[in-house]
C-alpha cells in the first residue's frame, strides 16, 4: 500500500491514504511535490530512513519555491518546512516515520544543549 497526501507550505491541507503514492500536491498558488513511497518499505529501518529523507526534501523544495526572496527567506523557508513536514508524519501516521522523527528531534534537541 502506498501514501497521497496533500501539502500547503506552511499549512497542511489533509491527507488521504490511497495508492499509487505520496503526492505533497497545492491548493492554489502553492507549490507540488510528489514523493512515491511504499507501504511496504517502512518496515526496515533503511526503508523508513530513505522515505523520511524523500519527505523532508520535499516539503524544503515546496517551500523554498514558496519563500524564495525577502530578508526574511531563510528563517519563513525553515519553520515551514519544519512545519510541513512534522503535519506530513502526523497525516500519514506511520509509526517508523513517526519513530525516526521523535529520534532525530530529540537528537538535535541533546546537540543544542551542547
Amino acid at each position: 500500500m502506498t501514501f497521497k497526501s496533500l501539502l500547503l507550505p506552511a499549512f497542511f491541507a489533509a491527507a488521504l491514504l490511497t495508492p499509487p503514492s505520496l503526492a505533497l500536491e497545492p491548493a492554489g498558488e502553492a507549490h507540488a511535490r510528489t514523493v512515491e513511497i511504499d507501504r511496504a518499505s517502512l518496515s526496515t529501518e533503511a526503508g523508513a530512513d530513505r522515505a523520511y529523507a524523500r519527505i523532508r526534501l520535499a516539503a524544503r523544495a515546496a517551500c523554498r519555491a514558496e519563500n524564495r526572496g525577502g530578508a526574511a527567506s531563510d528563517r519563513g523557508v525553515r519553520l515551514c518546512v519544519e512545519d510541513t513536514f512534522a503535519r506530513t508524519l502526523e497525516e500519514i501516521d506511520a509509526p517508523p516515520l513517526t519513530a525516526l522523527h521523535e529520534l532525530r528531534q530529540a537528537k538535535r534537541r541533546l546537540a543544542s544543549l551542547n
